[in-house]
């Protein structure tokens, strides 16, 4: 191809990536310092967080449906009337609630939505407690409260709901609970108290362990994201090496040794194929003496300008235009025969010639000229492939003796006979 396949530069370093290192910086060593990252870091961890606790959240839904349904043997100590109360909130809705929400969850395209579908869940649970707590015939009303305080530590650690989702689910319930003990069932004063209490303490704490476990899940975040930002700098670091060390810095071409490595591989994959590969080596006519009278600032121009003409024509994958050294150039062409070749050597040649840039010292034309050697084989395994380079080099050497500004194919093996290609036809 005409550019190099590896053709990456260092990049400045990413902002996202420096806020990454800005939000790690404020989390700290000695806990948590914000609740939240900056946009768009936020809502990145929002997505990483769903997947990293997607298998966690189906656990603890599955498990506190199985727990929540067997807790049902309970409500056999109940009088009929009282149990059907208690069966209809179990199983006719909080369990089918739980249920649909552990099947929500298995939706790639609304997994976004977890969070407040599971706040939802949560609610209807905590919910279903107060209806209980409400039918409950014992005169302390307490038979069900014991449940809604482990549903509220299991809502703060075990179901991974989000701090502000788990804070506002427990308010609700609290507000919900106090709202029956108070108006609704009369509840002793001191009874409510102690509850109260309770429920305030079992937030607390389970708030405080939430942020930890959040805290320890954003860290993980920062830090998954730097060392895959590291990881990129580095494999770009690692790519812009190899591609300093196989293009002309000039000319953006392949180098010497890139060529060298690509005749090589090609060189072998004609063998087993039984292909032939051709060559083509081109050089600026009377490139001293542009050089000398123009400048090198205009020569470094021209040679740009011609490598872009040569190496638009490596239009194949396999084909390789290469600078191969000072104002030659080189174009590998596995797979072509030789007259093609010298068809793609005449193009190249008049797309130089049409640059029309001018060459007042030149003794081939007035224009910036070049003059190809053309050589094709078929490899064998008692050939080499510098006879190839060679069998070019002989070809580019008759086309300046010949005149330049023109094509010369070699043909023949021991006695090879050249073939010119003048400027007019091929």
């Amino acid at each position: 191809m005409h550019n190099i396949d590896i053709n990456v530069h260092m990049v400045e370093p990413n902002p996202e990536m420096e806020m990454v290192a800005a939000a790690k910086k404020a989390l700290g060593e000695a806990g948590l310092r914000s609740a939240r990252f900056p946009e768009p870091l936020e809502s990145t961890f929002d997505r990483y967080y769903c997947e990293k606790t997607l298998k966690h959240v189906r656990v603890a839904l599955l498990t506190g449906l199985m727990l929540y349904a067997v807790f049902g043997v309970v409500d056999l100590m109940l009088l009929p009337a009282d149990r059907a109360h208690m069966w209809t909130i179990r199983y006719a809705i909080v369990c089918p609630t739980v249920l649909a929400g552990l099947a929500f969850t298995y939706s790639a395209h609304l997994r976004r939505f977890t969070q407040p579908v599971l706040w939802l869940v949560m609610l209807v649970g905590s919910l279903g407690i107060v209806g209980m707590v409400y039918y409950d015939p014992t005169p302390a009303k307490n038979y069900y409260y014991s449940g809604l305080l482990l549903l509220i530590m299991g809502a703060f650690t075990f179901v991974s709901l989000r701090l502000r989702y788990a804070v506002s689910w427990a308010v609700a319930t609290t507000l919900a609970y106090e709202a029956v003990a108070i108006f609704i069932n009369k509840t002793d004063e001191t009874i409510l108290i102690q509850n109260s209490f309770s429920i305030v303490a079992t937030i607390i704490i389970g708030a405080f362990s939430n942020s930890l476990m959040e805290n320890y899940l954003r860290r993980d975040f920062l830090n998954a994201n730097l060392l895959e930002h590291e990881n990129r700098q580095l494999q770009k670091a690692t790519l812009e090496l190899r591609r300093l060390s196989i293009s002309d810095a000039l000319t953006n071409l392949g180098n010497r040794r890139h060529f060298e490595v690509m005749l090589d591989q090609e060189w072998a994959r004609a063998m087993r194929t039984e292909m032939p590969i051709s060559l083509i080596l081109l050089d600026i006519d009377f490139f001293k003496n542009f050089n000398d009278n123009y400048g090198h600032q205009a020569g470094d121009n021209c040679l740009k300008a011609v490598a872009d003409a040569i190496g638009a024509h490596a239009r194949r994958s396999a084909d390789t235009a290469a600078r191969y050294g000072g104002e030659e150039f080189v174009l590998l062409l596995p797979g072509l025969a030789l007259e093609e070749a010298a068809a793609v050597a005449e193009d190249c040649r008049r797309a130089v010639e049409a640059l029309n840039t001018t060459h007042g010292h030149s003794e081939a034309a007035e224009v910036v000229t070049i003059s190809a050697g053309v050589a094709s084989m078929a490899p064998l395994r008692e050939a080499n492939r510098l006879d190839l380079v060679e069998a070019a080099d002989k070809a580019l050497y008759r086309a300046k003796t010949k005149g330049r500004n023109r094509v010369v194919c070699w043909e023949g093996e021991e006695h090879c006979s050249p073939k010119a290609y003048s400027h007019a036809a091929v």
